[in-house]
């Protein structure tokens, strides 16, 4: 009998940890969470889009596809859908799909406040397949993202459309509604498709937005960025921090003589610097 190299007796056992059943269990269990059904359903839809489209076949030669961890936060752009996390979260965890809350709403339903996606089911859980094909190829894809190459690539275009979506190659909003395998999950589901107007034009943004556009009811996004100015050009800034930045600008520095420091464009006078023991304001132009 072989002698266990000094390696293997010194060596530290290596232990996987998967947190994502119990963040998935809290995140159904937190009955004081407004998002707590929205996350439930979420999780339900990603397993079933996993074990139906992303892994549906167990192999012997590599692990499953890990589940995603659903989150619910502001991407402060009303643009946004949804959002995967390439790197780790603040949490430390992996494979996190952020649902952008700035897409629900509020309604109320047999008397209880329910936070609805204001594109509808149907383009919800195109949203969250979207994200989870990137999910698919950061794991198991030949040509996964890499810093400063497109997030759109032709491996995920082509991935998305054997399920059935259309994203843009390079851009990734879906230019079509949803058809194939997709259609046919949530044919399933007893989830309609909405009934889109006939165009001979492919829309520049997600065909939901377009949508919203057509019946009027596209909403106008609130910037969380605080506006700076510089008092001398007036030339902009916006900045996510709500303390003053204390940014100079050189150029009108030169031009004045003098420090220049950006003000919050309010309306209001600003002192800028002092001089001498006396201060010089200034007031956005």
């Amino acid at each position: 009998m072989k002698e266990m190299p000094s390696i293997a007796r010194n060596g530290i056992l290596i232990e996987t940890a998967d947190p994502q059943p119990e963040v998935r269990k809290n995140a159904e269990s937190a009955r004081d969470w407004e998002f707590k059904d929205e996350a439930a359903y979420l999780y339900r839809m990603a397993t079933l889009f996993k074990d139906r489209f992303l892994d549906p076949i167990h192999l012997t030669d590599r692990n499953r596809l890990p589940d995603p961890v659903i989150s619910f936060r502001n991407l402060r752009n009303l643009n946004t859908l949804a959002a995967y996390t390439l790197a780790r979260n603040p949490q430390g965890l992996l494979y996190e799909i952020s649902m952008n809350t700035q897409q629900y709403e509020e309604k109320e339903n047999d008397g209880e406040n329910h936070m609805i996606w204001i594109f509808g089911r149907w383009a919800q859980l195109e949203t969250l397949l979207h994200e989870q094909v990137h999910l698919w190829q950061q794991n198991f894809g030949a040509d996964p993202y890499k810093q400063g190459r497109s997030q759109h690539n032709v491996e995920f275009v082509e991935k998305s459309e054997s399920l059935g979506l259309h994203p843009k190659p390079g851009y990734g909003y879906h230019t079509r509604l949803a058809d194939g395998p997709f259609a046919l999950v949530m044919k399933e589901l007893g989830i309609e498709p909405p009934e889109l107007p006939k165009t001979d034009e492919e829309p520049n943004m997600d065909w939901y937005k377009w949508f919203q556009d057509f019946q009027g009811k596209r909403r106008k996004g609130r910037s969380s960025l605080h506006k700076w100015t510089c008092p001398v050009c007036g030339l902009n800034a916006r900045i996510g921090i709500k303390d003053n930045p204390l940014i100079r600008h050189e150029p009108c520095e030169i031009k004045t003589g003098h420090a220049v420091f950006f003000v919050q464009a309010d309306g209001l006078k600003h002192t800028v610097y002092k001089d001498n023991d006396s201060e010089k304001t200034n007031s956005p132009p």
